[in-house]
Protein backbone atom coordinates (compact mmCIF):
# COMPACT_ATOMS: atom_id res chain seq x y z
CA UNK A 1 0.00 0.00 0.00
CA UNK A 2 1.48 2.93 -1.02
CA UNK A 3 1.95 5.62 1.45
CA UNK A 4 -0.17 8.24 -0.35
CA UNK A 5 -2.90 6.20 -0.13
CA UNK A 6 -2.60 6.37 3.60
CA UNK A 7 -1.95 10.20 4.18
CA UNK A 8 -1.41 11.20 7.73
CA UNK A 9 -0.05 7.29 9.27
CA UNK A 10 1.76 8.16 12.30
CA UNK A 11 1.61 5.95 15.47
CA UNK A 12 -0.27 8.29 17.73
CA UNK A 13 0.18 8.46 21.38
CA UNK A 14 -3.74 7.71 22.24
CA UNK A 15 -5.25 4.97 24.22
CA UNK A 16 -6.46 1.52 22.56
CA UNK A 17 -10.01 2.61 22.78
CA UNK A 18 -11.47 -0.24 20.50
CA UNK A 19 -9.58 -3.35 20.84
CA UNK A 20 -8.68 -4.83 17.55
CA UNK A 21 -9.58 -8.48 17.26
CA UNK A 22 -8.47 -11.77 15.29
CA UNK A 23 -11.89 -12.78 15.37
CA UNK A 24 -13.38 -9.47 13.98
CA UNK A 25 -14.74 -10.85 10.51
CA UNK A 26 -17.20 -13.09 12.86
CA UNK A 27 -20.49 -11.33 12.92
CA UNK A 28 -23.79 -11.53 14.67
CA UNK A 29 -26.85 -12.47 13.08
CA UNK A 30 -29.09 -9.77 12.67
CA UNK A 31 -32.94 -8.80 10.86
CA UNK A 32 -31.70 -7.58 7.89
CA UNK A 33 -32.57 -4.20 6.28
CA UNK A 34 -33.53 -4.77 2.64
CA UNK A 35 -35.47 -1.90 1.27
CA UNK A 36 -34.07 1.94 1.43
CA UNK A 37 -36.65 3.60 4.26
CA UNK A 38 -36.31 6.42 1.46
CA UNK A 39 -34.87 7.61 -2.10
CA UNK A 40 -33.54 11.00 -3.47
CA UNK A 41 -33.45 11.28 -7.11
CA UNK A 42 -32.08 14.35 -9.28
CA UNK A 43 -29.08 13.70 -10.50
CA UNK A 44 -28.60 12.67 -14.13
CA UNK A 45 -26.14 10.49 -14.35
CA UNK A 46 -24.19 8.04 -11.58
CA UNK A 47 -23.67 9.01 -7.87
CA UNK A 48 -20.13 9.02 -7.32
CA UNK A 49 -19.49 10.22 -3.48
CA UNK A 50 -22.13 11.26 -0.66
CA UNK A 51 -21.28 12.86 2.83
CA UNK A 52 -23.53 14.05 5.83
CA UNK A 53 -22.82 17.52 7.12
CA UNK A 54 -22.52 17.96 11.09
CA UNK A 55 -25.73 19.89 11.28
CA UNK A 56 -27.46 16.53 10.40
CA UNK A 57 -29.98 18.48 8.17
CA UNK A 58 -28.04 18.42 5.25
CA UNK A 59 -26.05 16.11 2.59
CA UNK A 60 -23.67 16.81 -0.31
CA UNK A 61 -23.62 14.42 -3.37
CA UNK A 62 -21.31 14.53 -6.42
CA UNK A 63 -22.03 12.65 -9.54
CA UNK A 64 -20.48 11.61 -13.09
CA UNK A 65 -23.25 14.70 -13.98
CA UNK A 66 -20.43 17.17 -13.12
CA UNK A 67 -22.41 18.64 -10.70
CA UNK A 68 -22.60 18.33 -6.60
CA UNK A 69 -26.43 18.46 -4.93
CA UNK A 70 -26.89 20.15 -1.91
CA UNK A 71 -30.04 18.06 0.03
CA UNK A 72 -32.17 18.83 2.70
CA UNK A 73 -32.42 15.53 4.58
CA UNK A 74 -35.67 16.22 6.19
CA UNK A 75 -37.49 16.82 3.17
CA UNK A 76 -35.68 15.08 0.44
CA UNK A 77 -35.19 17.98 -1.69
CA UNK A 78 -32.29 19.57 -3.23
CA UNK A 79 -31.26 22.57 -1.38
CA UNK A 80 -28.44 23.97 -4.38
CA UNK A 81 -27.59 22.27 -7.44
CA UNK A 82 -23.67 22.95 -7.37
CA UNK A 83 -22.45 24.10 -10.96
CA UNK A 84 -18.57 24.58 -11.96
CA UNK A 85 -17.00 21.48 -12.63
CA UNK A 86 -16.55 20.50 -16.20
CA UNK A 87 -16.04 16.66 -16.05
CA UNK A 88 -17.13 13.68 -13.62
CA UNK A 89 -17.46 14.85 -10.01
CA UNK A 90 -15.46 11.91 -8.70
CA UNK A 91 -14.03 13.09 -5.13
CA UNK A 92 -16.36 14.83 -2.08
CA UNK A 93 -15.07 15.68 1.32
CA UNK A 94 -16.23 17.94 3.94
CA UNK A 95 -15.34 19.50 6.64
CA UNK A 96 -15.37 18.61 10.01
CA UNK A 97 -17.01 21.88 11.30
CA UNK A 98 -19.14 21.94 8.26
CA UNK A 99 -18.04 24.91 6.66
CA UNK A 100 -16.15 23.71 3.79
CA UNK A 101 -17.12 21.62 0.71
CA UNK A 102 -14.56 20.67 -1.66
CA UNK A 103 -15.32 18.95 -5.03
CA UNK A 104 -12.59 17.27 -7.71
CA UNK A 105 -13.19 16.10 -11.09
CA UNK A 106 -11.74 13.89 -13.45
CA UNK A 107 -10.14 16.84 -15.14
CA UNK A 108 -8.03 17.45 -12.09
CA UNK A 109 -10.17 20.34 -11.31
CA UNK A 110 -10.52 21.28 -7.39
CA UNK A 111 -13.58 23.51 -6.25
CA UNK A 112 -14.24 24.78 -2.66
CA UNK A 113 -18.00 25.66 -1.64
CA UNK A 114 -19.13 27.37 1.56
CA UNK A 115 -20.88 24.63 3.76
CA UNK A 116 -23.24 26.52 4.43
CA UNK A 117 -24.92 28.06 1.22
CA UNK A 118 -23.52 26.22 -1.33
CA UNK A 119 -21.82 28.81 -3.13
CA UNK A 120 -18.31 28.61 -4.68
CA UNK A 121 -15.73 30.00 -2.37
CA UNK A 122 -12.56 30.47 -5.01
CA UNK A 123 -11.91 30.32 -8.81
CA UNK A 124 -11.57 26.53 -9.93
CA UNK A 125 -7.98 25.31 -9.39
CA UNK A 126 -6.54 23.31 -11.92
CA UNK A 127 -4.98 20.84 -9.05
CA UNK A 128 -3.81 17.46 -11.15
CA UNK A 129 -4.42 15.51 -14.47
CA UNK A 130 -7.58 14.08 -12.20
CA UNK A 131 -8.85 14.07 -8.54
CA UNK A 132 -9.98 10.28 -7.17
CA UNK A 133 -9.70 11.38 -4.10
CA UNK A 134 -10.03 14.06 -1.30
CA UNK A 135 -9.87 14.81 2.73
CA UNK A 136 -9.80 17.21 5.21
CA UNK A 137 -7.76 17.50 7.91
CA UNK A 138 -9.30 17.33 11.20
CA UNK A 139 -9.02 21.58 11.96
CA UNK A 140 -9.99 21.71 8.75
CA UNK A 141 -6.85 23.64 7.91
CA UNK A 142 -5.76 21.50 5.35
CA UNK A 143 -7.16 19.43 2.29
CA UNK A 144 -5.33 16.51 0.95
CA UNK A 145 -6.06 15.59 -2.68
CA UNK A 146 -4.84 12.20 -4.13
CA UNK A 147 -4.56 11.46 -8.08
CA UNK A 148 -3.95 9.18 -10.87
CA UNK A 149 -0.85 11.05 -11.75
CA UNK A 150 1.26 9.34 -8.99
CA UNK A 151 0.66 12.43 -6.39
CA UNK A 152 -0.71 13.78 -2.92
CA UNK A 153 -0.95 17.31 -2.70
CA UNK A 154 -1.58 19.60 0.49
CA UNK A 155 -3.78 22.52 0.36
CA UNK A 156 -4.00 25.51 2.62
CA UNK A 157 -7.70 25.78 2.98
CA UNK A 158 -7.37 29.65 4.12
CA UNK A 159 -5.29 30.65 0.74
CA UNK A 160 -6.40 27.58 -1.18
CA UNK A 161 -2.52 27.50 -2.50
CA UNK A 162 -0.61 24.40 -2.37
CA UNK A 163 1.72 23.56 0.57
CA UNK A 164 4.85 22.15 -0.10
CA UNK A 165 5.86 20.36 -2.70
CA UNK A 166 3.62 17.25 -4.00
CA UNK A 167 3.86 14.12 -2.44
CA UNK A 168 5.04 11.52 -5.03
CA UNK A 169 3.44 8.09 -4.35
CA UNK A 170 5.03 6.26 -7.08
CA UNK A 171 1.67 4.73 -8.84
CA UNK A 172 -2.11 6.00 -8.75
CA UNK A 173 -3.63 7.31 -5.76
CA UNK A 174 -6.86 5.77 -5.06
CA UNK A 175 -7.73 6.99 -1.67
CA UNK A 176 -6.71 9.66 0.77
CA UNK A 177 -7.43 9.72 4.51
CA UNK A 178 -5.89 12.04 7.12
CA UNK A 179 -5.20 10.24 10.58
CA UNK A 180 -7.53 11.41 13.25
CA UNK A 181 -4.30 12.93 14.79
CA UNK A 182 -3.65 14.78 11.63
CA UNK A 183 -0.51 14.37 11.75
CA UNK A 184 1.50 13.50 8.58
CA UNK A 185 4.42 11.98 8.70
CA UNK A 186 5.56 9.35 6.70
CA UNK A 187 5.82 5.95 8.92
CA UNK A 188 5.42 3.08 7.04
CA UNK A 189 4.54 1.55 3.67
CA UNK A 190 3.21 -1.35 2.76
CA UNK A 191 1.53 -2.78 0.07
CA UNK A 192 -1.55 -3.68 1.35
CA UNK A 193 -4.18 -5.31 -1.23
CA UNK A 194 -1.58 -5.67 -3.64
CA UNK A 195 0.21 -8.22 -1.87
CA UNK A 196 -3.22 -10.52 -2.75
CA UNK A 197 -3.64 -9.32 -6.66
CA UNK A 198 -5.81 -6.41 -6.08
CA UNK A 199 -6.54 -3.07 -5.98
CA UNK A 200 -6.21 -0.71 -2.72
CA UNK A 201 -9.80 1.50 -3.04
CA UNK A 202 -11.02 2.48 -0.27
CA UNK A 203 -9.65 3.39 3.41
CA UNK A 204 -11.07 4.16 7.03
CA UNK A 205 -9.53 4.82 10.35
CA UNK A 206 -11.32 3.89 13.83
CA UNK A 207 -11.91 7.00 15.47
CA UNK A 208 -9.08 6.20 17.78
CA UNK A 209 -6.28 5.81 15.22
CA UNK A 210 -5.36 2.31 16.23
CA UNK A 211 -6.74 1.00 13.46
CA UNK A 212 -6.57 1.47 10.01
CA UNK A 213 -8.88 -0.80 7.54
CA UNK A 214 -8.64 -0.87 3.58
CA UNK A 215 -10.35 -2.10 0.70
CA UNK A 216 -9.74 -3.80 -2.37
CA UNK A 217 -11.93 -6.98 -3.40
CA UNK A 218 -11.85 -7.61 0.81
CA UNK A 219 -11.62 -5.82 3.65
CA UNK A 220 -8.75 -5.89 5.58
CA UNK A 221 -7.88 -4.16 8.81
CA UNK A 222 -3.92 -3.09 10.10
CA UNK A 223 -2.90 -2.42 13.28
CA UNK A 224 -1.11 1.44 13.15
CA UNK A 225 1.61 0.42 16.08
CA UNK A 226 3.04 -2.67 14.06
CA UNK A 227 1.33 -2.14 10.37
CA UNK A 228 0.91 -5.87 10.73
CA UNK A 229 -2.38 -7.25 9.33
CA UNK A 230 -5.10 -8.09 11.81
CA UNK A 231 -6.96 -11.31 11.73
CA UNK A 232 -8.26 -12.80 8.47
CA UNK A 233 -9.40 -10.52 5.43
CA UNK A 234 -13.51 -10.10 5.67
CA UNK A 235 -15.05 -11.81 2.34
CA UNK A 236 -18.79 -11.35 1.18
CA UNK A 237 -18.15 -8.58 -1.70
CA UNK A 238 -18.30 -10.43 -5.16
CA UNK A 239 -17.07 -7.31 -6.85
CA UNK A 240 -14.56 -4.08 -6.34
CA UNK A 241 -15.17 -2.72 -2.68
CA UNK A 242 -15.48 1.22 -3.84
CA UNK A 243 -16.13 3.06 -0.13
CA UNK A 244 -15.42 1.93 3.20
CA UNK A 245 -16.97 4.61 5.97
CA UNK A 246 -16.79 3.94 10.14
CA UNK A 247 -19.49 5.45 12.16
CA UNK A 248 -18.41 7.79 14.85
CA UNK A 249 -18.80 5.58 17.69
CA UNK A 250 -16.29 3.10 16.03
CA UNK A 251 -18.34 0.11 16.11
CA UNK A 252 -19.39 -0.26 12.53
CA UNK A 253 -18.11 -0.31 9.46
CA UNK A 254 -20.38 0.44 6.00
CA UNK A 255 -19.09 -0.79 2.32
CA UNK A 256 -20.17 -0.24 -0.80
CA UNK A 257 -19.27 -2.30 -3.93
CA UNK A 258 -19.54 -3.15 -7.64
CA UNK A 259 -21.67 -6.10 -6.64
CA UNK A 260 -24.58 -4.04 -6.40
CA UNK A 261 -24.84 -4.00 -2.33
CA UNK A 262 -24.33 -2.18 0.68
CA UNK A 263 -23.03 -4.18 4.21
CA UNK A 264 -22.32 -4.00 7.22
CA UNK A 265 -19.24 -5.31 9.12
CA UNK A 266 -18.60 -6.69 12.51
CA UNK A 267 -22.07 -7.77 12.84
CA UNK A 268 -23.77 -9.98 10.58
CA UNK A 269 -26.65 -8.47 7.88
CA UNK A 270 -28.13 -9.16 4.66
CA UNK A 271 -26.60 -6.44 1.76
CA UNK A 272 -29.04 -3.60 0.74
CA UNK A 273 -29.31 -3.95 -2.54
CA UNK A 274 -29.19 -0.90 -5.46
CA UNK A 275 -30.04 -2.29 -8.64
CA UNK A 276 -26.57 -1.60 -10.44
CA UNK A 277 -23.05 -0.63 -8.96
CA UNK A 278 -22.69 0.82 -5.43
CA UNK A 279 -20.14 3.95 -5.65
CA UNK A 280 -20.37 5.51 -2.16
CA UNK A 281 -21.65 5.22 1.41
CA UNK A 282 -21.65 7.50 4.44
CA UNK A 283 -23.26 7.31 7.87
CA UNK A 284 -25.80 9.79 9.22
CA UNK A 285 -24.53 11.99 12.20
CA UNK A 286 -27.03 10.29 14.30
CA UNK A 287 -25.51 6.52 13.41
CA UNK A 288 -29.13 5.17 12.33
CA UNK A 289 -28.88 5.51 9.11
CA UNK A 290 -26.47 5.21 6.24
CA UNK A 291 -26.43 7.12 2.81
CA UNK A 292 -25.11 5.23 -0.50
CA UNK A 293 -25.34 6.20 -4.16
CA UNK A 294 -24.21 4.85 -7.45
CA UNK A 295 -25.06 3.68 -11.03
CA UNK A 296 -28.90 3.60 -10.51
CA UNK A 297 -28.43 7.65 -10.53
CA UNK A 298 -30.07 7.22 -6.77
CA UNK A 299 -29.09 8.19 -2.90
CA UNK A 300 -30.60 5.26 -1.45
CA UNK A 301 -31.08 5.75 2.10
CA UNK A 302 -31.27 2.79 4.29
CA UNK A 303 -32.25 2.46 8.24
CA UNK A 304 -29.65 0.61 10.75
CA UNK A 305 -30.97 -3.17 10.91
CA UNK A 306 -33.13 -3.54 14.08
CA UNK A 307 -31.34 -4.78 17.26
CA UNK A 308 -28.06 -3.36 15.72
CA UNK A 309 -27.20 -0.60 18.68
CA UNK A 310 -25.01 1.93 18.18
CA UNK A 311 -23.58 0.46 21.96
CA UNK A 312 -22.63 -2.88 20.66
CA UNK A 313 -19.19 -3.86 19.65
CA UNK A 314 -15.95 -4.33 21.02
CA UNK A 315 -15.37 -0.92 23.26
CA UNK A 316 -18.03 0.42 25.77
CA UNK A 317 -19.79 3.50 25.08
CA UNK A 318 -22.71 5.47 26.35
CA UNK A 319 -23.03 8.80 24.36
CA UNK A 320 -22.45 9.26 20.63
CA UNK A 321 -21.82 12.42 19.56
CA UNK A 322 -20.72 13.69 15.96
CA UNK A 323 -16.95 15.06 15.62
CA UNK A 324 -17.70 18.73 15.65
CA UNK A 325 -19.24 18.86 19.15
CA UNK A 326 -16.93 16.38 20.64
CA UNK A 327 -13.87 18.59 19.58
CA UNK A 328 -15.68 21.43 20.69
CA UNK A 329 -16.35 19.49 24.28
CA UNK A 330 -12.87 18.53 24.46
CA UNK A 331 -11.23 22.12 23.63
CA UNK A 332 -13.44 23.76 25.97
CA UNK A 333 -16.05 26.14 22.65
CA UNK A 334 -18.89 25.64 24.87
CA UNK A 335 -21.17 28.02 23.17
CA UNK A 336 -20.11 26.08 19.87
CA UNK A 337 -21.17 22.83 21.20
CA UNK A 338 -24.31 24.19 22.25
CA UNK A 339 -25.17 26.03 18.98
CA UNK A 340 -24.62 22.24 17.28
CA UNK A 341 -26.80 20.75 19.35
CA UNK A 342 -29.33 23.10 18.73
CA UNK A 343 -29.39 22.74 15.24
CA UNK A 344 -29.69 19.39 15.49
CA UNK A 345 -32.52 20.22 18.46
CA UNK A 346 -34.18 22.36 15.80
CA UNK A 347 -34.30 19.99 12.72
CA UNK A 348 -35.44 17.30 14.71
CA UNK A 349 -37.37 18.71 18.21
CA UNK A 350 -37.93 15.08 19.33
CA UNK A 351 -34.18 14.34 19.31
CA UNK A 352 -33.74 12.86 23.31
CA UNK A 353 -29.97 12.36 22.91
CA UNK A 354 -29.19 16.47 21.48
CA UNK A 355 -31.40 17.75 24.76
CA UNK A 356 -29.39 15.74 27.39
CA UNK A 357 -25.75 16.57 24.88
CA UNK A 358 -26.79 20.06 25.00
CA UNK A 359 -27.34 19.64 29.36
CA UNK A 360 -24.25 18.44 29.38
CA UNK A 361 -22.70 21.13 28.38
CA UNK A 362 -24.71 23.36 30.60
CA UNK A 363 -23.67 21.71 33.29
CA UNK A 364 -20.09 22.55 32.65
CA UNK A 365 -21.02 26.10 31.81
CA UNK A 366 -22.91 25.76 35.84
CA UNK A 367 -25.93 26.85 34.05
CA UNK A 368 -28.23 24.71 36.17
CA UNK A 369 -31.56 25.56 35.99
CA UNK A 370 -30.99 25.39 31.61
CA UNK A 371 -29.10 22.08 32.21
CA UNK A 372 -31.98 20.69 34.06
CA UNK A 373 -35.07 22.33 31.55
CA UNK A 374 -32.95 20.12 28.65
CA UNK A 375 -32.46 17.21 30.72
CA UNK A 376 -36.20 16.88 31.61
CA UNK A 377 -37.64 17.45 28.15
CA UNK A 378 -34.76 14.78 27.09
CA UNK A 379 -36.66 11.99 29.74
CA UNK A 380 -39.85 13.63 28.84
CA UNK A 381 -39.54 12.65 24.50
CA UNK A 382 -37.69 9.27 26.06
CA UNK A 383 -36.42 7.55 28.99
CA UNK A 384 -32.70 6.92 28.45
CA UNK A 385 -29.66 6.40 30.19
CA UNK A 386 -28.04 9.50 28.97
CA UNK A 387 -31.35 11.88 29.73
CA UNK A 388 -31.42 10.09 33.56
CA UNK A 389 -28.03 10.90 33.95
CA UNK A 390 -27.92 14.24 33.00
CA UNK A 391 -31.16 14.88 34.79
CA UNK A 392 -29.26 13.46 37.99
CA UNK A 393 -26.14 15.55 37.13
CA UNK A 394 -28.15 19.13 36.73
CA UNK A 395 -30.58 17.88 39.62
CA UNK A 396 -27.42 17.89 41.71
CA UNK A 397 -26.25 21.34 40.44
CA UNK A 398 -29.56 22.61 41.78
CA UNK A 399 -28.51 21.30 45.09
CA UNK A 400 -31.67 18.42 45.03
CA UNK A 401 -29.80 15.81 46.16
CA UNK A 402 -32.19 13.69 46.79
CA UNK A 403 -34.05 14.21 43.77
CA UNK A 404 -30.70 13.83 41.99
CA UNK A 405 -30.13 9.93 43.72
CA UNK A 406 -33.58 9.01 42.51
CA UNK A 407 -32.84 10.05 38.92
CA UNK A 408 -29.31 7.99 39.01
CA UNK A 409 -31.16 4.77 40.44
CA UNK A 410 -34.05 5.48 37.59
CA UNK A 411 -30.78 5.49 35.07
CA UNK A 412 -29.81 1.81 36.48
CA UNK A 413 -33.28 0.46 34.65
CA UNK A 414 -31.79 1.34 31.29
CA UNK A 415 -28.25 -0.33 31.89
CA UNK A 416 -29.54 -3.83 30.14
CA UNK A 417 -27.43 -5.42 33.23
CA UNK A 418 -24.64 -4.85 31.74
CA UNK A 419 -21.76 -4.67 33.97
CA UNK A 420 -19.71 -2.18 32.33
CA UNK A 421 -22.49 -0.05 31.95
CA UNK A 422 -23.60 -0.38 35.68
CA UNK A 423 -20.30 0.17 37.23
CA UNK A 424 -19.79 3.30 35.30
CA UNK A 425 -23.19 4.28 36.83
CA UNK A 426 -22.47 3.61 40.28
CA UNK A 427 -19.41 6.16 39.58
CA UNK A 428 -20.97 8.86 38.28
CA UNK A 429 -23.38 8.51 41.08
CA UNK A 430 -20.86 8.36 43.69
CA UNK A 431 -18.41 11.36 42.40
CA UNK A 432 -21.91 13.34 41.84
CA UNK A 433 -22.82 12.77 45.73
CA UNK A 434 -19.33 13.53 46.78
CA UNK A 435 -19.27 17.05 45.18
CA UNK A 436 -22.54 18.26 46.70
CA UNK A 437 -20.98 17.21 49.92
CA UNK A 438 -17.47 16.21 50.33
CA UNK A 439 -16.35 14.62 52.74
CA UNK A 440 -14.90 11.04 54.25
CA UNK A 441 -18.76 9.49 54.40
CA UNK A 442 -18.94 10.29 50.54
CA UNK A 443 -15.97 8.64 49.66
CA UNK A 444 -17.30 5.09 51.16
CA UNK A 445 -19.62 3.46 48.19
CA UNK A 446 -16.43 4.11 45.89
CA UNK A 447 -14.14 1.86 48.40
CA UNK A 448 -17.10 -0.42 48.52
CA UNK A 449 -17.44 -0.28 44.78
CA UNK A 450 -13.87 -1.33 44.65
CA UNK A 451 -13.96 -4.18 46.48
CA UNK A 452 -17.25 -5.86 44.62
CA UNK A 453 -16.87 -8.73 42.13
CA UNK A 454 -16.49 -7.46 38.31
CA UNK A 455 -15.11 -4.13 39.58
CA UNK A 456 -12.88 -1.74 37.81
CA UNK A 457 -10.33 -1.60 40.50
CA UNK A 458 -8.45 1.32 38.38
CA UNK A 459 -11.36 3.42 37.31
CA UNK A 460 -12.25 3.21 41.42
CA UNK A 461 -8.70 4.28 42.53
CA UNK A 462 -8.27 7.09 39.84
CA UNK A 463 -11.98 8.45 41.68
CA UNK A 464 -10.76 7.71 44.59
CA UNK A 465 -6.94 9.71 44.55
CA UNK A 466 -8.97 12.55 43.02
CA UNK A 467 -11.57 12.58 45.83
CA UNK A 468 -8.58 12.44 48.29
CA UNK A 469 -6.70 15.03 46.62
CA UNK A 470 -10.12 17.50 47.24
CA UNK A 471 -10.57 16.86 50.85
CA UNK A 472 -6.97 17.27 51.21
CA UNK A 473 -7.23 20.71 49.10
CA UNK A 474 -10.50 21.77 51.77
CA UNK A 475 -8.27 20.53 55.45
CA UNK A 476 -5.62 22.87 53.90
CA UNK A 477 -7.77 25.33 52.93
CA UNK A 478 -9.48 25.11 56.68
CA UNK A 479 -5.57 24.88 58.34
CA UNK A 480 -6.59 21.19 59.35
CA UNK A 481 -2.69 20.01 58.47
CA UNK A 482 -2.89 16.97 59.65
CA UNK A 483 -6.03 15.84 58.29
CA UNK A 484 -4.56 17.08 54.92
CA UNK A 485 -1.84 15.25 54.92
CA UNK A 486 -3.91 11.93 55.74
CA UNK A 487 -5.96 12.44 53.10
CA UNK A 488 -2.89 13.48 50.34
CA UNK A 489 -1.21 10.01 51.94
CA UNK A 490 -4.74 8.01 50.39
CA UNK A 491 -4.39 9.86 47.59
CA UNK A 492 -0.48 8.80 46.76
CA UNK A 493 -1.55 5.08 47.99
CA UNK A 494 -4.47 4.56 45.65
CA UNK A 495 -1.88 6.26 43.13
CA UNK A 496 0.25 4.05 43.58
CA UNK A 497 -2.12 1.17 42.39
CA UNK A 498 -2.34 2.94 38.73
CA UNK A 499 1.00 3.77 38.61
CA UNK A 500 2.60 0.26 38.01
CA UNK A 501 0.41 -0.22 35.32
CA UNK A 502 0.73 0.74 31.75
CA UNK A 503 -1.76 3.81 32.31
CA UNK A 504 -1.13 5.45 29.05
CA UNK A 505 -2.97 2.93 27.16
CA UNK A 506 -5.70 3.27 29.76
CA UNK A 507 -5.93 6.11 32.31
CA UNK A 508 -4.70 9.52 31.73
CA UNK A 509 -4.99 11.40 35.22
CA UNK A 510 -4.17 15.35 34.95
CA UNK A 511 -1.99 15.42 32.28
CA UNK A 512 -4.33 14.55 28.79
CA UNK A 513 -6.98 13.62 27.21
CA UNK A 514 -7.22 10.92 23.92
CA UNK A 515 -7.14 13.91 21.75
CA UNK A 516 -4.08 15.59 23.36
CA UNK A 517 -6.13 18.37 25.22
CA UNK A 518 -4.51 19.39 28.25
CA UNK A 519 -7.05 19.00 31.21
CA UNK A 520 -6.87 20.55 34.41
CA UNK A 521 -5.25 18.92 37.16
CA UNK A 522 -8.40 17.38 39.09
CA UNK A 523 -9.05 15.58 35.47
CA UNK A 524 -9.86 12.02 34.94
CA UNK A 525 -9.51 10.86 31.15
CA UNK A 526 -11.43 7.07 31.04
CA UNK A 527 -11.27 4.69 28.39
CA UNK A 528 -15.03 5.68 28.08
CA UNK A 529 -14.05 8.47 25.51
CA UNK A 530 -14.69 12.36 26.63
CA UNK A 531 -17.34 14.97 28.21
CA UNK A 532 -16.79 17.25 30.78
CA UNK A 533 -19.48 16.78 33.37
CA UNK A 534 -19.57 19.89 35.41
CA UNK A 535 -20.59 19.72 39.10
CA UNK A 536 -21.09 22.48 41.61
CA UNK A 537 -17.69 24.38 42.67
CA UNK A 538 -15.42 21.28 41.46
CA UNK A 539 -15.42 19.22 38.62
CA UNK A 540 -14.37 15.75 37.33
CA UNK A 541 -13.97 15.35 33.69
CA UNK A 542 -15.44 11.48 33.32
CA UNK A 543 -14.60 11.21 29.51
CA UNK A 544 -16.21 8.50 27.30
CA UNK A 545 -17.42 8.52 23.77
Amino acid sequence: MNICHTLAILRPSLPRLYPIRSTSNQMASLAPSTTPVRVFEDHERRINAVAVLPDQRRMVTSSEDNTLRLWDLKEGAVLKKMVGHHANVKALAVSQDGQLIASGDLDGELNAWHGDTGDSLTPTIQAHENIYSLDFSPDGSMLASGSWDDTTKLWNTTTWQPSGAPISCGADVNCVRYSPSGKRDCVAKFEGHAAFNSFNYSLAWTPDATCLLSAGTTIRAWDSSTWEQVGHPWRGHTDAINSIVVNASGTLLASASSDKSVRFWRLSDRPMMHSSKVRCVAFSVDGKHILSGGDDLKISEWKLPKGLSLTQGSGFKILVINAAARNACITGDLPAAIQLFTQQIDADPNNFDSYANRSFVMARQLAWKDALQDATKSVSIEPSLIGHISKGLSLCGNQQVHDAMAEFDLAFAFTNADPKTTHFLFLIKAIALFNTNPCEKTVLPIQELAARPNADPLACRVVEAYMRVQLGTIAMDGALHSDAAGHFTAAVNAGAFFSKLDIHYIFSAGTSSPCGKPQTNNAVTHSFGQVKLGLPSKHIDICWT
